[in-house]
């Protein structure tokens, strides 16, 4: 069983963090709790203390045993931190290391897995400076639950309950027995469409979404990974904990990804145009007499060969969607880019294709082997594949 830090912040959903404590304590969890000055407007430490059977933090500078600093003690006891509900204060003050009560100096001495459940008014929660700090937390490791749509205090039915406290005991459960297989392990991902200029207000491009690519790189780093995700335009929330580059052209993911050849592990998804427009028009252009503009194409740089030849200790996965032939193509990328193992699947299937949100696959490896993974949700598969990836990538 675990050890749980559960933060609780001034909000009228504050008393479900009671509940919260009771289940994780009938769980057989070990839970110590840390109040706001503002939750206790709402709760009292004496609920929290009958339900834990632990003492309840609430003061900083109230310490109960001499020889140890409570606010640094609470983190390394923990297995796990919640903080259940946070309001857009809390995240915006330890967003911006802003540390002025107990439960922010707990985090902020914090190195273990923290989970944040919001509760607020649906306006709050669009703020868009609520939500840059939420991005914020994110990117620096901080796991959000997302919020419910349901009746709100202020008399809304709109998004902003806190999560069910069920959910919540799960995704807990989650954090504190996830497996951290990469622990260690330096990933680099692409992901997403890239977009080649033809003018001012055009471009080349492809329906790929960069669904698939954002799951792996949100399964590599629940297991531990340090994660580098250079995408194309998507309109994707950033997955928790991981370090991400937007560019646009496939010259710019060119870039990007040499900045990175020192990675232990590259998962290339992104589905990069082969071309780009040789003479970039200055001007929207026109049609002359009725006459459609020419284009002239050249070849743009292929990354994955690139890498595949270049890189010396990084094993090196391809993606393969194609329409036709999907096995002999992918055969013959995965000589040829000298890869370690490509990925293929058949796009022409609407279900499994290019912005669906399901995929199936076959995985090639290099030595012949072939592991075939049928259809289920990119995130599933995700799992599937860097599982089936673990034994193959030296330590």
């Amino acid at each position: 069983m675990a050890n749980i830090v559960i933060g609780v912040t001034g909000g009228i959903a504050s008393y479900k963090a009671i509940d919260l404590t009771s289940k994780l304590v009938q769980r057989g969890h070990a839970v110590r709790v840390v109040l706001t000055d503002n939750t206790q407007e709402f709760v009292t430490p004496l609920a929290f203390q009958a339900i834990s059977r632990n003492h309840v933090y609430t003061n900083t500078f109230l310490e109960e045993a001499p020889a140890s600093i409570a606010h640094i003690k609470i983190g390394e006891w923990a297995d796990v931190i919640a903080v259940v509900p946070v309001t857009a204060n809390t995240i915006g003050k330890f967003a911006n290391g802003i540390y002025d009560n107990m439960l922010l100096n707990v985090l902020a001495a914090n190195t273990k897995p923290v989970l944040m459940a919001p509760a607020m008014n649906v306006h709050m929660l669009h703020q868009p400076s609520v939500q840059n700090n939420i991005d914020k937390l994110r990117a620096q490791g901080v796991t959000f639950i997302d919020s419910e749509s349901g009746f709100l205090a202020c008399g809304y039915n709109a998004k902003g309950r806190l999560a069910d406290v069920f959910k919540i005991v799960e995704k807990l459960e989650e954090m504190v027995t996830a497996k951290q297989d990469f622990l260690g392990k330096k990933v680099l991902i692409t992901a997403g469409p890239t977009r080649e200029k033809l003018d001012p207000i055009r471009f080349l491009s492809n329906f790929s979404s960069g669904k698939m690519g954002y799951s792996i790189a949100e399964a590599f780093q629940a297991q531990g990974a340090d994660v580098t995700l250079i995408s194309g335009p998507v309109n994707l929330p950033t997955p928790t904990g991981v370090r991400r580059i937007d560019v646009e052209s496939t010259e710019e993911m060119f870039e990007a990804v040499k900045a990175h050849m020192n990675n232990d592990i590259g998962v290339f998804t992104a589905a990069v145009s082969d071309y780009t427009v040789k003479d970039v028009s200055s001007n929207k252009m026109k049609k002359v007499d009725g006459k459609l503009p020419s284009i002239e194409l050249i070849e743009t740089q292929d990354i994955l060969k690139y890498v595949g030849h270049n890189s010396k200790n990084m094993y090196v996965v391809g993606f393969a969607a194609e329409t036709h032939d999907v096995e002999s193509y992918a055969l013959g990328k995965l000589e040829n880019k000298k890869a370690d193992a490509i990925i293929m699947n058949d796009v022409s299937n609407p279900e499994i294709g290019m912005n669906s949100d399901d995929n199936e696959v076959t995985m090639l490896f290099k030595d012949g082997t072939k592991h075939p993974l049928q259809k289920m949700s990119k995130r599933q598969l995700a799992d599937q594949i860097i599982e089936a990836l673990k034994e193959r990538v030296k330590d």
